[in-house]
């Protein structure tokens, strides 16, 4: 890339070409994201200020961003931040990127809530990671007790920065299982789990190799964490309670076969993402 100073829409330019012909998705937005990131500033002020001249430290801290996306980091992890559910959460690779379908799993949720008329619920995040779920709970319900927990003391220093940011206030814990907790405590139990079959991680995008796996390998049919859930977790709902998960879009059947082996469970409903995908399944503890 250039080395003299050249104005904000010129690097912008420059760079968009530049990536295009590297193959990277969204060229256009990626050069505008990671310069606005340099600068301090929104992508807005890139456009009002497209005159700009940028110094000689600018240009050489863009450049060593570009670099990393180019090795495939992801754009969220090169500057510290992602988008979700009109939020800005940090996030760092000590937890995965939070995406799309997980915000059809906070929906879900808040619709479950809504029906059974819950307005002081005790809400568990079983492993938070960023915490975008347990934060994004806690603030559409105000007076809901959340509890989050993790196995990685990392995720949950990225998860109560997050808390702190939001003004959330949310327990945190971290626990590998869920047998620190009383028994039926929990009105709602909810899950992103590793659900990732281990054969398959390899064969994933190059960016989805930066994010930790332990966050991502539910084992060598996919099911490690979602059956420990679905063994375990009514012991810690309240009666009427539910298990909500986001799942594979190919583990319906399986989740159904398990369920189905578990005289614990009521039933299963099963819901599609933004592309019509079964991503989310809510499971009622069964209290008869």
């Amino acid at each position: 890339m250039p080395t003299e100073t050249w104005t904000i829409k010129r690097l912008l330019q420059w760079t968009t070409d530049f990536l295009q012909k590297k193959g990277v998705d969204a060229p256009r937005l990626t050069a505008e994201i990671l310069l606005a990131h340099i600068l301090k500033k929104d992508r807005l002020y890139l456009y009002v200020h497209y005159d700009q001249p940028l110094t000689l430290y600018e240009l050489a801290t863009f450049k060593k961003l570009l670099k990393r996306r180019l090795s495939h980091e992801p754009l969220a992890y090169i500057i510290e931040e992602q988008a979700f559910w009109s939020l800005s959460f940090k996030v760092t690779p000590a937890v995965i990127i939070p995406r799309p379908e997980t915000e059809r799993l906070i929906e879900v949720s808040l619709e479950i809530i809504q029906q059974r008329g819950l307005t002081l619920p005790w809400i568990l995040d079983w492993g938070t990671g960023s915490g975008v779920i347990a934060v994004v709970l806690g603030k559409e319900i105000k007076k809901a007790h959340m509890v989050a927990t993790d196995i990685s003391f990392p995720a949950l220093k990225v998860a109560k920065e997050n808390a702190f940011k939001h003004k959330v206030k949310i327990d945190f814990v971290l626990a590998r299982d869920l047998t620190l907790f009383k028994s039926t405590v929990f009105d709602i139990i909810v899950s992103n789990p590793p659900y990732i079959k281990t054969e398959d991680i390899p064969t994933l995008a190059p960016e989805i190799q930066y994010e930790p796996i332990e966050a991502l390998d539910g084992g060598e049919d996919g099911l490690k964490y979602i059956g420990y859930l679905l063994k375990k977790a009514h012991v810690y709902l309240k009666s009427k309670g539910y298990l909500i998960m986001e799942i594979g879009y190919n583990q319906r059947k399986s989740i159904e076969k398990l369920i189905a082996s578990l005289p614990c469970w009521k039933g299963a409903l099963f819901f599609k993402d933004y592309a019509g995908l079964e991503r989310v399944v809510v499971i009622e503890k069964n209290h008869g």
